[in-house]
């Protein structure tokens, strides 16, 4: 069994179809700032929706936003640099369109 180093990339990868729709922009394309930056953006209008969905879409782009922006202030080799990824990772998994 291999297991596959989770990085910055691999995250923005692992939802970038839905996350492309979410945000009506191609987010492969995005620096890691200017990623984070459309997920607090879309985070903030998300969360101001009257629908559920929405709200909860917001919520979890605002999360995994925080999280990965402590990822670019964190060292490559720090033990916590995979959890944060993970953890961000798997708040976008929970968007939906």
């Amino acid at each position: 069994m291999s297991t596959q180093t989770i990085t910055f990339e691999t995250v923005v990868a692992d939802n970038a179809e839905t996350l492309t729709y979410l945000l009506d922009q191609d987010v492969t394309a995005l620096t890691p700032e200017e990623f984070i930056e459309a997920l607090e953006d879309a985070g903030r209008e998300f969360s101001d929706s009257f629908e559920h969905t929405n709200q909860n879409n917001g919520e979890a782009m605002t999360a995994a936003a925080a999280l990965l922006a402590s990822t670019l202030t964190t060292p490559a080799g720090d033990p916590d640099m995979p959890v944060l990824l993970g953890r961000a990772r798997a708040r976008l998994r929970d968007t939906e369109i």
